[in-house]
């Protein structure tokens, strides 16, 4: 089939198929990274906790009475907690797994151009490691000599998660090295490496889930109260949820605003994630069948208004199969136009949003993917009415003449 003619019709309607052009072009760009964020929001969907979170419970007390003491009554609080059986360990906390999105930023040096790496800081006792069931790597963990229970004073020592570590000194050992954990602290050594523990959903986001560093802390006070994470006997947390509850509300002044396995506060990352990436999709399949819509319409509306054409290229001897290509190739030519223009404009998306997002999310093997599903999608929205051009009687047309 000679392209020439093609290209002349395209010509004469040159403003209904640059509209098309337009259109899949922006389709194809919005479609493309609304994928990628999507898979870069599930990718790390099923990443090991690192815990048994099926056996620690979650405990989230609030103060009403501002009169208590925060300090004694975590001190009551452990001390029942310990005394209650099928306990196996407890700590207070400033954050829990999953829910942790108090991401903070870090430094290898006190420079004001230092590269910042994003972290979650965990205040704890010396029974954080034992409660979450995490494994000491390397150096030493924090005992009860290493606890600062004064706000004044300030920790002299940390311990890295495995991925903070490797991330933090990719080349050496992190033990004895020095961290800053804010613009103009003062330098903080590292003393130990504990296994990973899956954070919270923004880290998890930016495939970052693992990096977290652990203080040996408990300066509790109205304005910074505690979580607690409760490890039981393997089997019986779900079943020991109401008696916990029933151990914190022994002391008086304070409701609980939350109870709840870990398992559960994962989920609920989960269901979030989920929930976001279902949307990016939906818009996706939104877009994708108005753009469809939008060929076949322009498709129906030219053999409309070329009937008569159609009609004496019948008459001359064109078969029904020649009317289908012309239509199909008149497409295609369009289509490709758009996909080369979707690809540009897609890149330039892609980059602006990596940035953003501090993670490369362009895939190739992805995009490669979606241009032929856009080229079939669009084959399909014109064959309908191209079949119908093809149908149309030569004898028809030269009565209607």
């Amino acid at each position: 089939m000679e392209i020439k003619p093609i290209l002349l019709a395209l010509k004469r309607s040159k403003f209904l198929a640059a509209l098309l052009v337009i259109q899949i072009a922006f389709t194809m760009a919005v479609v493309s990274n609304s994928v990628f964020i999507s898979v870069s929001t599930l990718k790390e969907w099923n990443l090991p906790s690192g815990i048994p979170h099926d056996d620690i419970i979650r405990v989230t007390p609030r103060f009403y009475d501002r009169s208590k003491s925060v300090t004694a009554a975590v001190n009551n609080d452990l001390k029942r907690l310990q005394e209650m059986p099928g306990v196996l360990s407890v700590t207070p906390t400033s954050g829990s797994p999953f829910a942790s999105e108090n991401v903070t930023e870090v430094y290898l040096t006190s420079e004001e151009e230092a590269q910042e790496y994003q972290t979650v800081i965990y205040d704890g006792t010396e029974h954080f490691l034992n409660t979450l069931q995490l494994e000491l790597l390397e150096g030493r963990a924090f005992t009860a000599a290493d606890m600062i229970y004064d706000s004044e004073e300030k920790n002299s020592e940390v311990m890295l998660s495995e991925d903070m570590a490797k991330k933090l000194f990719p080349d050496s050992t992190a033990i004895g090295k020095t961290v800053w954990l804010s613009k103009g602290s003062d330098p903080v050594q590292v003393v130990g490496v504990y296994g990973n523990f899956m954070t919270g959903e923004t880290l998890n986001y930016y495939g970052k889930s693992y990096q977290s560093i652990l203080r040996a802390r408990s300066t509790w006070s109205h304005e910074q109260e505690p979580q607690y994470l409760i490890r039981m006997e393997p089997g019986i947390a779900e079943s020991k949820l109401e008696d916990v509850a029933s151990v914190f509300y022994q002391e008086q002044g304070r409701y609980l605003s939350q109870y709840e396995r870990l398992k559960r506060v994962q989920k609920r990352m989960y269901d979030g994630r989920g929930s976001r990436a279902l949307t990016f999709l939906v818009i996706s399949a939104v877009l994708v069948f108005i753009t469809a819509f939008g060929i076949a319409g322009l498709t129906s509306f030219q053999v409309n208004q070329r009937r008569k054409q159609i009609g004496t290229r019948r008459a001359l001897g064109a078969r029904k199969s020649d009317i289908l290509k012309y239509f199909l190739t008149e497409n295609s030519i369009i289509s490709l136009v758009g996909l080369v223009l979707g690809l540009i404009v897609t890149l330039v998306m892609t980059f602006e949003l990596s940035n953003i997002e501090q993670e490369n999310l362009l895939d190739i093997g992805l995009f490669i993917g979606i241009a032929l599903l856009f080229w079939a999608i669009n084959i399909i929205a014109t064959l309908v009415p191209a079949m119908r051009a093809a149908n149309i009687s030569p004898a028809t047309v030269t009565r209607g003449a």
